[in-house]
């Protein structure tokens, strides 16, 4: 993929779940019965549609202007092409009945859903600017919570592997004090699967007010975290819950560290090999 080029593709059912923040309650739940029944609203009148969410015509309608539809004709018509181009399948999470190896196919195919869901929303000049600014960062602060700990970890690992040196905050008040000293010479990431995580996102504004570039790694472009940071990268692993977390978020983050990673890596090619020598040799020593 040539840096600047833009992996987008036009999604109107990960536009609507990345948009998902941004809607008041009653447009929520259109959201979600969209997501999760989208053939079956392909053959509803507004009517039948407002009914079975519990909800009002003029909200369906507010709905399909807020995801960019003129109006439910539009919407409609967008969505039934969509099913026919795109596997739309949803993510299916394992059940009570399932033996072992049912349950293992639900899981991966869940995994590999939000990998590609993510690649489809994916902006390549995003990924650019961020992996300059952690590039030529004299440090990075990163910042995670809840499930965003286990990436913030990864990210950390990623970027010694390219010469950058970072620290995870998870203590909400060591993620305030570290960002208050931070310069315009360095970077700060947050990680919020939902990007409503109230700790990073004012750790990330304690740090732009500090003068740091800072980086937004979230599933919803339209989430507080993803608003207050200078550059936002996103998942799109879909909402489904399993045991208290949404399916495939996780890996879908550790696929955009990645990539990002990849992205430093050929930016820094010559002194990411040289290192990796070092390291190796360090190592062999080690063992022997």
């Amino acid at each position: 993929m040539p840096m600047g080029h833009s992996t987008t593709e036009s999604s109107l059912l990960l536009t609507i779940r990345g948009l998902l923040p941004s809607l008041n309650e009653q447009e929520q739940k259109v959201a979600y019965y969209v997501l999760e029944h989208p053939a079956d609203v392909v053959r509803l009148s507004i009517g039948a549609l407002a009914q079975r969410c519990s909800t009002s015509d003029a909200t369906i309608s507010r709905f399909c202007r807020k995801i960019g539809a003129k109006g439910y004709g539009d919407f409609k018509i967008d969505l039934a092409q969509e099913l026919a181009l795109t596997d739309a399948a949803l993510y299916v999470q394992a059940a009570a009945g399932d033996d072992l190896y049912a349950a293992a196919v639900k899981v991966i195919a869940a995994d590999i859903k939000a990998l590609q869901d993510t690649l489809r929303v994916m902006e390549s000049s995003a990924l650019e600017r961020a992996a300059e600014a952690l590039l030529a960062a004299r440090r990075v602060d990163i910042y995670g919570s809840g499930g965003g700990v286990i990436a913030a970890l990864e990210l950390q690992y990623k970027l010694m592997r390219v010469g950058v040196r970072a620290v995870p905050h998870t203590d909400s008040e060591m993620q305030v004090t570290s960002a208050t000293l931070l310069t315009a010479a360095d970077a700060a990431v947050g990680i919020s699967h939902s990007g409503e995580a109230p700790d990073v996102c004012h750790a990330l504004a304690v740090a732009a007010g500090a003068g740091a570039i800072t980086i937004a790694i979230t599933n919803h472009p339209a989430s507080p975290v993803a608003r207050v940071a200078a550059i936002s990268l996103h998942t799109a692993a879909q909402e489904a819950l399993a045991h208290g977390y949404p399916l495939g978020a996780r890996v879908a983050q550790v696929g955009l560290i990645d990539v990002l990673y990849t992205c430093m890596a050929l930016k820094r090619h010559a002194e990411v090999e040289r290192s990796q020598e070092r390291i190796a040799a360090a190592l062999q020593r080690r063992q022997s």
